[in-house]
């Protein structure tokens, strides 16, 4: 169950881990602290750690699970990463090798990958950069988000996210 009520700032980025991997936090609907968000619904985010090498997640960055652990370690998602791997998406910088929380749920910002993103439809992780978003090719691909305007190449775009990872 998300905690709705917290103390701390979740833009806080730090090398040493203040939080339980994986605990999330709800903020509802008419909440405004420090975010201009009333009237947009719930969010919902994740503590993770960046585990990339020597990339930082930055604004609108997709990320997902790192294979290789089975904690919330988080890497750039790779291009083509299956829905059900995704953790959420970076709202704020998160140096690589740092804690910190990324938006699992709610109305954030998402980098549109290459071919940019087009208003009022889903949304899947980009074939051609790491991290980033395209439209849904097909009605049968399984989205981890909602497009609510567009965005051209490299550029963020208001979204409603779902990431189940």
């Amino acid at each position: 169950m998300p905690i709705i009520a917290h103390g701390f700032e979740l833009t806080v980025v730090d090398t040493t881990q203040k939080h339980p991997l994986g605990m999330t936090v709800e903020l509802p609907p008419t909440w405004s602290g420090g975010h201009a968000r009333t009237g947009q619904g719930r969010q919902v985010w994740v503590y993770v750690f960046n585990d990339e090498a020597a990339t930082a997640f930055a604004i609108g960055t997709i990320v997902a699970r790192d294979t290789a652990t089975t904690t919330y370690d988080g890497i750039l998602a790779p291009t083509s990463t299956p829905t059900a791997r995704l953790l959420g998406v970076a709202q704020h910088v998160i140096a690589f090798g740092s804690y910190g929380w990324i938006l699992k749920e709610g109305i954030g910002e998402v980098l549109a990958d290459t071919g940019g993103i087009t208003a009022d439809t889903a949304l899947v992780v980009g074939n051609a950069v790491a991290g980033r978003a395209d439209n849904v090719a097909a009605v049968t691909d399984h989205a981890f988000g909602f497009a609510t305007e567009a965005a051209v190449a490299t550029a963020l775009a208001t979204c409603m996210i779902n990431c189940p990872g």
